[in-house]
């Protein structure tokens, strides 16, 4: 993927809140773009398009983490790098497949999936 075409046509879909950060969801044609704050800007994840499909098909009325996402979801392809189970589920709760609930499992943030 190009760098010059990576925002080309995105569309803001809303937002997911953390427990300290608000996170923007955008869609483009290939990947979901997830944007968070840092203290000097922002930074932006890349969330493969097949990762809400395969999260709400593995989970669906179930609620989990994003390691049990991780280990669990039969797609290690998918969520093999650092932050990307629980990046697609902010994109899960921006397109509202999802929603962040209070309780932790240990640190963890647990997701109820729709």
């Amino acid at each position: 993927m190009k760098l010059q075409t990576l925002l080309d046509g995105a569309r803001y879909l809303g937002q997911a809140e953390g427990d300290r950060k608000a996170y923007s969801v955008f869609d483009t044609d290939n990947h979901y773009l997830l944007l968070g704050p840092t203290q000097d800007g922002y930074f932006l994840n890349l969330v493969d398009k097949d990762s809400p499909e395969v999260i709400t098909k593995a989970f669906a009325g179930k609620k989990v983490t994003a390691g049990e996402v991780r280990k669990n979801s039969k797609r290690p392809d998918l969520f093999d790098k650092s932050f990307a189970s629980l990046s697609a589920l902010y994109v899960m709760v921006a397109l509202r497949r999802a929603r962040k609930l209070k309780q932790r499992r240990g640190k963890s943030l647990v997701f109820k999936i729709k």
